[in-house]
């Protein structure tokens, strides 16, 4: 259990990596919408594992 709580708080500190890099990126005057897109769906992924994994501990 503690491994997953570990593991859990790594996926958050990711997840809100992610969303300053998205924020940087949007700001430049010169956005590559294709790598916005692309952290997107990375920040997307981490989340719904979080969320896989907060419903996995509680249902233990």
């Amino acid at each position: 259990m503690e491994v997953e709580t570990v593991t859990l708080e790594n996926l958050r500190i990711q997840h809100a990596h992610l969303d300053a890099v998205i924020k940087e990126e949007e700001s430049h005057i010169w956005k590559n919408c294709i790598k916005i897109e692309e952290l997107k769906k990375q920040k997307l992924r981490k989340k719904d594992e979080m969320l896989r994994r907060i419903i996995r501990i509680s249902e233990a």
